[in-house]
């Protein structure tokens, strides 16, 4: 499987790292939260490990995030010094998958992932969206397509297109874009976000012959709805 560790002390990071790889497993291991979303945007694993205290934004934090974005179910496991029932708690209800306590033990850490990542495939085979037609939307894979024919599309304009048909039907503000898509970043502006829309529009060719509108709401932000 390919997995995604989330942990900030090197030494931890190391050896979970080479625990999964003498399994066969293939491990991206990242110190920061800012650096794993935006890695997130440009191909999705099969299991995401995290951290939960972290320098900039918390494990808990990348956890909503992903949870609230257009990813998909990818299964996620704490793997942190955090160990009052609160804490698990918390993150098993924010939508975690399993929770273990440092020091990990090797063969118990190894289950578990095997265990979350056998569970998500069994459960899901796919991860296209529903109700998108004549679109398909296939997130696991990263393409749209429009009756049939892929639609090339750079990886933002992607990650744009499918957050806007996972929340089809609703106002998504300019701001939430910024995080949803590039993330923490501090050099984009909405003007991006206007003109990624603009792109993903031609592209799709998003309008009433299709059965879609992509609407700019006034000071707002943007809606894709079904044409009337």
């Amino acid at each position: 499987m390919r997995i995604d560790l989330l942990e900030d002390d090197p030494d931890q990071a190391e050896m979970i790292s080479h625990w999964l790889t003498e399994e066969g497993h293939e491990v991206r291991c990242y110190r920061s939260g800012g650096d794993l979303t935006r890695a997130l945007h440009r191909d999705v694993p099969d299991v995401l490990l995290l951290d939960w205290v972290l320098p900039e934004s918390s494990g808990m934090d990348v956890l909503t995030w992903v949870r609230q974005s257009f990813l998909g179910r990818i299964p996620v496991v704490f793997i942190t010094a955090q160990d009052s029932e609160e804490h698990v708690v918390a993150a098993l209800q924010a939508g975690a998958d399993d929770y273990l306590v440092k020091p990990p033990r090797r063969r118990e850490l190894l289950a578990r992932v095997q265990a979350v990542g056998r569970r998500a495939g069994a459960i899901q085979p796919a991860e296209v969206l529903q109700g998108t037609d004549p679109y398909i939307v296939d997130v696991g894979h990263r393409m749209i397509s429009l009756r049939g024919k892929q639609v090339e599309l750079t990886s933002k304009e992607f990650d744009l297109a499918a957050y806007m048909f996972a929340n089809a039907g609703r106002l998504v503000k300019r701001g939430v874009l910024l995080e949803r898509v590039w993330g923490r970043s501090q050099t984009i502006t909405t003007r991006t976000v206007d003109a990624h829309i603009s792109r993903i529009r031609k592209k799709l060719e998003i309008d009433d012959t299709n059965g879609w509108r992509l609407i700019s709401v006034y000071q707002h932000g943007y809606r894709l709805e079904r044409a009337a």
